[in-house]
């Protein structure tokens, strides 16, 4: 489990994921901390906090009462769980919509802002990940976009850690997930919601949304490249023929790479009032037997988390 603690709490023997240092990185992540150096190092530096990890290390003594204290309290049922992640998907949404629509709207913008939701996601162990999932697949009408963000950032959170990436990148991708896209908010949900065919000018009119949320994104300078980057092109394809840019290959990068592979995949496994959501086996199936569209490995790696 991943908890964040201050920096004067640290103990040899803990496994850190991160000294969380405001601007500048500190050089080291995922290690087990074993000298007096090392820790000296991590007291000096400007940090506040650091998160360890307390399946992977040694916990400290306040942390080990308080975990001493949960395992007195019976274990929640599965409904118990569910509901207590549903509680909390509705209270991420609501977060997420307000934060979202105050970018289109043209408010100033804190990552700090959407904190609450990256944590919830970064500390839930796999169980309740697979709640939130499973509750976000019901997309209500009057959601769809907050909720499908909100799952997409779920999926790359967890894509992330099986790929074993660093946690800063992991958080990266919750980040972008939950922003990826905000181009949708500026296009009329009569096209967005639209049960029948598209007609051409507004499949052209959906398909603008990457570029609509990148420049709404790029107006902000605390939204990191890299998430802008995964906005503008989660729609890419390894083949060449994705939009907006028709990028292929190599040049679409494996972060853009996890984000368009769990956004389809919440897409085609997601019920609407108007479309019952695939299976996950017949999602993964077809995504993987169009591996000149997506990333295979990313596919196979997808299932395997999804399976768990």
């Amino acid at each position: 489990m991943l908890t964040r603690i201050p920096k004067t709490e640290v103990r040899r023997g803990m496994y850190v994921e991160a000294v969380e240092c405001p601007v500048v990185s500190f050089g080291r992540r995922r290690f087990i901390l074993e000298s007096d150096d090392e820790l000296a190092e991590i007291l000096k530096s400007p940090a506040d906090y650091v998160l360890i990890n307390t399946a992977r290390g040694a916990v400290g003594s306040a942390l080990a009462k308080g975990a001493a204290t949960e395992q007195m309290r019976p274990p929640l049922s599965p409904e118990q769980a569910r509901s207590e992640a549903a509680a909390t998907v509705a209270r991420s949404t609501k977060i997420l919509k307000a934060e979202l629509i105050g970018l289109v709207t043209g408010d100033p913008f804190d990552l700090a802002s959407i904190k609450p939701v990256v944590e919830e996601i970064t500390q839930a162990d796999d169980q309740t990940s697979s709640f939130f999932f499973e509750v976000t697949r019901l997309k209500h009408k009057d959601e769809t976009t907050f909720q499908h963000s909100l799952a997409v950032s779920i999926l790359m959170g967890k894509l992330g850690d099986a790929l074993d990436l660093d946690f800063e990148t992991v958080e990266l991708l919750i980040v972008a997930g939950l922003l990826h896209d905000i181009g949708k908010l500026t296009i009329a949900t009569g096209i967005l919601q639209k049960q029948g065919s598209l007609t051409v000018s507004e499949r052209a009119t959906i398909k603008s949304h990457p570029r609509r949320g990148h420049r709404i994104l790029k107006s902000h300078s605390a939204i990191p490249e890299e998430v802008l980057e995964i906005c503008l092109h989660h729609h890419e394809s390894l083949d060449g023929r994705g939009y907006p840019s028709r990028l292929a290959g190599a040049d679409i990068n494996q972060l853009v790479r996890i984000c368009t592979v769990c956004d389809v995949f919440d897409a085609l496994t997601s019920i609407r009032p108007y479309k019952q959501g695939w299976s996950a086996g017949k999602a993964l199936g077809w995504m993987f037997e169009r591996n000149n569209q997506f990333d295979r490995k990313l596919v196979l790696r997808l299932g395997a988390i999804i399976k768990s």
